[in-house]
């Protein structure tokens, strides 16, 4: 992705089809966290994108999503349409992000915990490969939370209509 040679091979995807397949492929680690996965999705929206490169990037925010969130909490996938953007969010009931760590969250190797390393945290990359993959689909990632009340990571996308649909 870095040296733009990111091969995309784009379809017609119902963003309502990829949460629950995502959700699916995170129902057993939810359920063993004690974590609710929730999802909420506009039928209507759809995008042009790669439906497996959407699939990484969704599960690395379901990933993280569900590390910081205790049991007995939630993580929300939803979907909704916001002009001629498709608006993704992946929202937690977990321990937050503080402000100062904000602006840092999809710097390459970055943590937050500083005592986490590759072997007790993952690599510090995940965040950085969802915001480069949704560039390359020309979308944007954003992240939202007040510590302690969870987190919201807000995708945007330009939204295509569904196969068939009349323009």
């Amino acid at each position: 992705a870095d040296a733009g040679t990111l091969r995309l091979h784009r379809e017609p995807l119902s963003a309502g089809e990829l949460l629950a397949q995502v959700a699916a492929a995170h129902r057993v680690a939810a359920d063993a966290a004690g974590v609710v996965l929730v999802t909420e999705a506009d039928p209507a929206v759809w995008l042009d994108a790669d439906p497996v490169r959407m699939r990484q990037v969704l599960g690395n925010l379901v990933s993280n999503a569900l590390r910081h969130t205790p049991a007995e909490g939630t993580v929300t996938l939803r979907a909704r349409r916001d002009g001629t953007d498709a608006v993704l969010t992946v929202a937690d009931t977990g321990s937050g992000i503080a402000a100062e760590d904000l602006p840092h969250v999809f710097e390459r190797f970055w943590r937050a915990e500083k005592s986490r390393s590759r072997r007790t945290g993952g690599s510090g990359l995940g965040l950085p490969i969802v915001r480069q993959l949704l560039a390359a689909h020309g979308g944007t990632a954003h992240a939202t939370s007040e510590s302690g009340e969870g987190a919201v990571f807000t995708l945007r996308l330009p939204a295509t209509r569904a196969p068939g649909e009349e323009p």
